[in-house]
């Protein structure tokens, strides 16, 4: 199977061949810059931008905090950038005294650029950005003249605005299964999905462990074979064995990693709807009455308003003619114990996934908060026509473009090279 297909992503909405190239061949060949509106004043918190080179996001916040003596909790960002790119990104630092500002001016991280903004009476959250900035390139490209008509294509036809793979893990692209299962209350699977599922595609030292712990579900082999760099596998195989409890050991996880599981399953049902809408319709830019759509918000950097709204027959004119001017798009929900599902095609989609599964909207309310989701929306179509978008054509393809947050640089890119990006 496609590794794309494993994640509900089955197909693209362009037709011309794909450029093919390798990508990410180099740390340099991949550039994201965040647009932020900062709210800068008086206050606690500084905000500092950070150039990076190869550096995972929740690595560098972990190296950071402990050269300023201080805990994580006191640092604060918007969204976590890919490792093998040159990112810059703000942070916010809950700073106590003038000492703490001063050590901050004198740090030296390798591979990484600090500058001081200035304060804010507010951390960074997550999500609060914009979008980003991407600048890209694919190496050993072919079919190059194929690229405007791609782009033209989806001008007309709408950009796909799946999840990408990294949503649904790290090579290992299981999470969604892990979500799953516990929406299911099914606890023991998902631990051990989450821990010793073999999945093709990492490297052979780790994936002959799992193949074996999967089968043996053998603890104390576990502790002892597994590769040190498997952190949390490795705590929650410890935690099992103190307490002998899946249910509990998931529990001990981090906030922030055990809500990823839901959220990955309602990325997963959002995918596959998607390519069942791409599917049938050869276009996202066909609105039918029962269907969600989103509107958008023109700056400098365009985002999506967030308001949601419901296509009836009083709107349905209005919204069709914002569609046909890219100025609103289609929406898909990303289910949850708030979804109202009617008997329109998207709603008839996501009831067949979740019944094929076993679950319901109900169990979406979850007895614990981490594992609970009331549900949202996403857009369908990232509207190319928005973002920017330029290349130019040396020896190798560069792209750059800006996109609203929650969108992907990959996704975008998969339609014109036609392989996972990834």
């Amino acid at each position: 199977m496609n590794v794309e297909e494993f994640v509900g992503v089955r197909c693209y909405i362009t037709r011309y061949e794909g450029i093919n190239g390798s990508f990410k061949e180099n740390v340099e060949d991949f550039y994201v810059e965040e647009v932020a509106d900062l709210k800068m004043g008086e206050g606690e918190w500084v905000i500092v931008r950070v150039k990076k080179r190869n550096w995972d996001t929740m690595n560098f916040v972990r190296v950071l905090s402990n050269k300023l003596r201080i805990s994580q909790k006191r640092i604060k960002f918007a969204g976590t950038k890919d490792k093998r790119a040159v990112s810059v990104q703000y942070f916010s630092i809950r700073v106590k005294d003038k000492s703490e500002v001063e050590r901050l001016r004198d740090i030296k991280i390798k591979d990484a650029e600090i500058e001081i903004v200035g304060y804010s009476p507010k951390p960074i959250e997550l999500g609060e950005l914009r979008g980003n900035l991407f600048r890209v390139k694919i190496r050993k490209a072919k079919n190059v003249e194929n690229i405007p008509k791609i782009e033209e294509e989806l001008i007309a036809r709408g950009t796909p605005n799946f999840f990408g793979l990294q949503r649904f893990g790290s090579i290992r692209f299981v999470t969604h299964e892990v979500g799953m299962c516990i929406l299911k209350r099914d606890y023991e699977n998902a631990f051990w999905i989450y821990v010793a599922k073999p999945f093709e595609g990492e490297n052979e030292e780790a994936r002959k462990v799992r193949e074996i712990l999967w089968e043996t579900r053998d603890v104390k082999f576990g502790l002892r074979e597994l590769p040190k760099y498997l952190r949390y596998e490795r705590v929650l195989l410890q935690k099992l064995r103190e307490c002998g409890d899946e249910k509990r050991a998931l529990l001990s996880l981090p906030d922030n990693l055990k809500m990823m599981f839901v959220h990955a399953y309602q990325s997963y049902i959002f995918n596959n709807v998607l390519s069942d809408r791409i599917e049938e319709f050869k276009s996202l830019k066909v609105v039918e009455k029962g269907d969600w759509v989103d509107f958008v918000k023109l700056n400098e950097h365009y985002t999506f308003a967030e308001d949601f709204v419901r296509v009836h027959d009083y709107n349905y004119k209005r919204v069709k003619f914002l569609v046909e001017r890219g100025m609103c798009s289609l929406a898909i929900p990303l289910p949850g114990y708030e979804t109202k599902l009617g008997d329109d095609w998207t709603s008839e989609r996501i009831r067949h996934y979740l019944e094929r599964d076993g679950i319901t909207l109900k169990d979406f309310k979850h007895e614990f908060r981490e594992f609970s989701s009331k549900g949202s929306y996403r857009v369908a179509d990232m509207l190319i026509e928005h973002t920017n978008f330029k290349y130019e054509l040396n020896e190798d393809v560069r792209f750059s473009f800006y996109l609203p947050k929650g969108c992907y640089a990959t996704v975008l890119l998969r339609e014109f090279v036609k392989k996972p990006l990834f």
